[in-house]
């Protein structure tokens, strides 16, 4: 019994410490955040002649977010491919955080839990009963 008790403070104190690990990464975190995945598509540009009609298309960036639960696809002009990417990608690994913290914060919450039911004792106290209580407010009640 006194093991299960120490395994789960130690258990505790470990996911504690994640969790303290991820606030940080969530605190430290400065923006700015873009929400949306940096992706690249193939895409062909229409010309008859040109490479892309038979065989792979050209290079486009496009920044794809969910909004009203329709993907949308936004180009990116070269020139902000870097910063668009890097937001997208520092929005995601902010969101990983909060995830894990979210999922960290139930865990220490049901060891807390187990830890108090093992704290907890199952000993009889040794008295009286309370029922006489309970019989003179009836009787009080009775005179009134």
């Amino acid at each position: 019994m006194k093991r299960d008790k120490n395994r789960l403070r130690q258990e505790l104190r470990r996911t504690e410490e994640s969790r303290s690990a991820h606030l940080q990464k969530i605190l430290s975190e400065r923006g700015p955040l873009r929400r949306g995945a940096f992706v690249t598509v193939q895409r062909k540009c229409g010309k008859p002649n040109c490479h892309c009609a038979t065989g792979e298309g050209h290079p486009a960036k496009y920044l794809s977010e969910k909004e009203s639960g329709r993907t949308r696809m936004v180009y990116i002009p070269s020139h902000l491919e870097v910063s668009v990417a890097d937001e997208a990608e520092r929005y995601r690994g902010f969101r990983r955080a909060r995830a894990a913290l979210a999922k960290l914060a139930r865990q220490s919450l049901e060891l807390i839990d187990k830890l108090e039911r093992a704290l907890q004792t199952t000993k009889k106290i040794a008295g009286k009963s309370s029922k006489k209580r309970g019989s003179r407010a009836k009787s009080s009640r009775k005179k009134e």
